[in-house]
């Protein structure tokens, strides 16, 4: 698998993550919803810190501020913090077990839904705190099978 079909394989990804970001959820479940443009990003950007960088999260940002309705510059000031963490440390995450890899990205949740949350004071909005672990857990279960995913990407583009 070349560079091309990786790409074609981020594009349905990517286009799958969208739908399932846009797909109307219950009140009560809209609290649990991840972040799923967030995980793509920090999983491409893990296996393919070369093709994708800083560039590759900004477009990402570009796009998650037009799903989720922010203002333009919102997700993409996130989505770049987010993207510069990774690309400083996608030679060390490399050699992390799974239990790591799991304990970074829910980092990068949690940092996110800080920054979220912050902006939201900010902006005199409400704020619901108590969501934060379930949202940094749903992320860890999407994340996963993603991982995996994309993992078997890699390992056919190296062949």
């Amino acid at each position: 698998m070349g560079k091309t079909n990786s790409l074609q394989a981020l594009l349905i990804i990517l286009s799958v993550v969208t739908i399932l970001q846009l797909v109307p959820v219950d009140g009560k479940w809209l609290l649990w919803r991840p972040n799923l443009l967030l995980l793509v990003m920090i999983t491409w950007m893990f296996y393919f810190p070369d093709q994708y960088g800083i560039e590759f999260s900004v477009m990402l940002g570009v796009l998650a501020d037009f799903v989720f309705g922010t203002n333009l510059g919102f997700y993409v000031l996130v989505f770049t913090l987010c993207g510069a963490v990774v690309a400083l440390l996608h030679r060390v995450v490399a050699y992390l077990e799974l239990i790591h890899q799991a304990v970074l990205v829910s980092l990068l949740v949690l940092a996110v839904e800080c920054l979220k949350a912050w902006a939201n004071i900010f902006l005199d909005k409400p704020v619901f705190w108590q969501h934060v672990p379930y949202i940094v857990l749903a992320s860890l279960i999407f994340w996963l099978p993603l991982d995996r995913l994309v993992k078997t990407i890699y390992r056919w583009q190296r062949q």
